[in-house]
């Protein structure tokens, strides 16, 4: 895992911009060490993975047919949104640049089945 950055920010103001998202999303400042990069959630039936500098992706399984022509197709799902910081909490709380205006800002991400921390 890399070191905690904040994409799109210059390397002297990323605290501070990780501190002032924090208090617009009302979410909680982790110390340097338990900052979180990347976590997977489920929603309206996609797996979404959001992880800090890349955009939104997810993995929606689609049942097709009855009987013995009933088959599963893996889709994948994607947005152009670029996650800038995740929150941790209850929920937990995903910060992005709204590029494709398909998702609220912030995310509320619910409970992850998986979270990975900055190293």
């Amino acid at each position: 895992m890399p070191a905690f950055f904040v994409p799109k920010c210059d390397a002297e103001k990323q605290d501070e911009q990780y501190v002032e998202w924090a208090q617009k999303v009302h979410g909680g400042v982790a110390a340097p060490d338990r900052r979180i990069y990347s976590i997977t959630w489920r929603a309206d039936g996609v797996e979404w993975t959001a992880t800090v500098g890349e955009e939104l992706r997810g993995v929606e399984t689609i049942t097709k047919g009855r009987g013995r022509m009933k088959r599963e197709m893996t889709v994948p799902r994607h947005t152009n949104d670029t996650v800038l910081a995740i929150y941790e909490g209850d929920p937990f709380i995903i910060v992005h640049d709204s590029a494709s205006r398909t998702w609220n800002w912030p995310i509320y991400a619910g409970r992850p089945s998986s979270v990975v921390r900055f190293s």
